[in-house]
């Protein structure tokens, strides 16, 4: 069992199209997903939907490749038939919890037939693998016709990448890997090798994992760390085999003495992002002045909708700004005051002053703010 950090231009990529249908449940994205979509007819973004939702774990088990055109290349020359049998075999390996790391090469016979039976059936077997909640049945009913015809299926899967690997991966790609190579190799003058897994998790995203990934953290024979423009202040994860992938922004170990203007721009820009409205600036000092806070009380304070204050307090907790946890059934939300030091530093460090100054600048904001409750 191993982890590292590395460059994963497949699996990066193919988690830039999965975002473009995620922007509303994940606002603070990168501003190429934005610009892509406006450049996206809807059958296009309705097409993506379907390749990247629908029938996804049909190509991304393959994906461990050196380039987005090699593993194009490699997609081309599989039968059809090993679409279909990577899907279900996924598919049947999946839980509510996460897909399992133990995935069989293909399914029987007498489970293809099953499964494929009827649409209502198929629906009601992706329904008991996955949580109901995250299941789109309308994408699904769609899927099921290329799920029952694999010459299609592969058709559907390759015409689309393709067309968006030529006219939007590729240029950008190129734009964004000299950047994601400096990070690589931050990490790797770092040492992470000599860290325990989870320990390292944390040292290289900034973040911790969410606690549902435990299972799969455990179980994966290698946990590579790739760091995935675009992505904001979010963690991903892709299951490819008994690998597991951990997509993090782009940035720089802390207390790195060299200087990446670029991994440093981006660190500010995905910081600042999530300070760049008034409502989630209000609910900040919310935060601070009641010491914890939950939706409902965002909600009242703001007079917001529930789904204004979820995509906020979502923003926030993965912006590290505030911290989540689990109250009487509910989520409260409490401010980490350490977050905004770091960000001070991240801007101090970019604009090359040193980072004393954000430490006198925070002193100094901490000891001007009204109604400041003591710890």
């Amino acid at each position: 069992m191993s982890h590292s950090v590395a460059l994963q231009p497949v699996i990066v990529q193919l988690k830039w199209l999965m975002l473009l249908y995620k922007e509303k449940e994940m606002p603070g994205l990168g501003d190429w997903v934005a610009r892509t979509r406006e450049a996206l007819s809807l059958e296009q973004l309705q097409r993506n939907r379907l390749v990247m939702n629908g029938l996804f774990y049909a190509f991304s088990t393959v994906s461990d490749m050196p380039s987005f055109g090699a593993y194009l290349d490699l997609l081309q020359s599989l039968p059809p038939e090993s679409f279909q049998d990577r899907l279900l075999a996924m598919y049947l390996a999946a839980s509510p919890a996460g897909c399992s790391m133990d995935v069989k090469e293909a399914p029987t016979p007498q489970e293809r037939t099953r499964i494929l039976a009827s649409v209502d059936g198929y629906l009601e077997f992706l329904g008991e693998h996955f949580d109901p909640a995250h299941l789109d049945l309308d994408i699904e009913a769609q899927s099921y016709r290329y799920a029952i015809d694999p010459p299609a299926m592969k058709e559907m899967v390759i015409t689309h990448l393709r067309q968006m690997w030529e006219s939007f991966l590729a240029p950008e790609w190129t734009r964004v890997r000299p950047m994601l190579s400096k990070a690589v190799e931050a990490f790797r003058r770092a040492g992470i090798s000599g860290m325990e897994r989870r320990e390292a998790i944390r040292f290289v995203t900034g973040r911790e994992p969410d606690s549902s990934w435990d299972t799969q953290i455990d179980a994966a024979q290698r946990v590579v760390l790739a760091p995935c423009a675009h992505v904001g202040p979010y963690l991903g994860k892709v299951v490819t085999g008994r690998d597991l992938t951990i997509l993090f922004g782009p940035r720089l170990p802390e207390g790195a003495v060299s200087d990446v203007p670029d991994l440093s721009r981006n660190e500010v820009l995905t910081r600042l992002d999530a300070l760049a409205d008034d409502n989630r600036l209000r609910i900040l000092r919310l935060a601070a002045d009641a010491g914890e806070v939950r939706a409902s009380d965002v909600m009242t304070a703001l007079d917001i909708s529930q789904s204004a204050a979820s995509r906020s307090l979502t923003q926030l907790t993965a912006s590290g700004y505030l911290v989540e946890r689990r109250r009487d059934g509910g989520k409260s939300y409490t401010l980490n005051p350490s977050r905004i030091q770091d960000t001070l530093v991240a801007v101090c460090r970019f604009l090359g002053l040193p980072s004393s100054a954000a430490g006198a600048a925070a002193a100094a904001a901490s000891a001007a703010a009204p109604g400041r409750r003591e710890p």
